[in-house]
């Protein structure tokens, strides 16, 4: 993190005016190896971009930012009401890039522009096209009821205790807390809401004061391999998810 994202860490205080703005930030970069193409690839005919797009409008947010590298993904986002201000730098736009450095650039961005951070900042990744808005709407309700915390992330259960959860010593299984009965969750990806502080102190959407927010089905699907592709597919084919209502 650099000095000056530190320096623009210093925002109004919760509970101002000025703290109730949420940014809606897209990220989709151009270059996906796993998946070529991924963003831009047409799901019941409507690009992976469009249907978060669509998922932001019907949850009642402002025009999402879009950051990208590449032109085309600009285009698509444009038609679907996202703003594009600026191409992403190619040093953040890697194979190996982090999340996090782009959306501190976005940030930063934001911050020049507007002279402060957004209270909230809403993360929402193109390759989990099937969360619901009620999910979005949720995660923002329960951050800004709990200032206690610094993020929301919707995380999927395991379907086993964490007690029956594994890593490989030396290849033999072992139990990573033998004997715990709670439930273990990983994130979705499907949402990340977290306050711009908390993204530039720490570095991360999982900074140490994170809340859990539980969801379940396919509103879970994150889509990075041709096998996602499939599934989401049919998904789409058997009438199982739609996009959200056109705004």
């Amino acid at each position: 993190m650099t000095a000056a994202m530190a320096s623009r860490g210093a925002e109004p205080a919760r509970g101002a005016a000025a703290s109730e703005r949420v940014l809606a930030v897209v990220p989709a970069r151009g270059g996906s190896k796993r998946l070529p193409g991924k963003n831009l690839r047409r799901l019941g005919g409507l690009s992976l971009l469009g249907w978060t797009a669509r998922c932001a409008r019907a949850a009642g947010l402002e025009a999402p930012l879009l950051t990208t590298d590449d032109a085309a993904i600009a285009e698509e986002g444009r038609r679907h009401g996202c703003t594009v201000p600026f191409l992403r730098p190619a040093a953040l736009a890697g194979d190996d890039t982090p999340t996090a450095p782009a959306i501190l650039h976005t940030l930063d961005w934001h911050h020049d522009e507007h002279g402060s951070d957004p209270g909230l900042l809403v993360l929402l990744q193109p390759t989990s096209p099937f969360r619901p808005p009620d999910l979005v709407r949720a995660g923002i309700d329960l951050l800004r009821r709990s200032p206690e915390a610094d993020a929301v992330v919707a995380m999927k259960p395991l379907h086993v205790a964490l007690g029956h959860v594994y890593c490989a010593a030396e290849g033999l299984a072992a139990p990573v807390i033998p004997g715990a009965s709670e439930t273990a969750y990983v994130p979705s990806g499907a949402l990340y809401v977290i306050r711009p502080s908390a993204l530039r102190r720490e570095g991360t959407f999982m900074p140490s004061r994170c809340l859990v927010l539980p969801h379940t089905g396919l509103a879970t699907l994150d889509i990075d391999t041709e096998e996602d592709w499939a599934l989401a597919e049919a998904a789409v084919a058997a009438g199982l998810v739609a996009p959200a209502a056109a705004a």
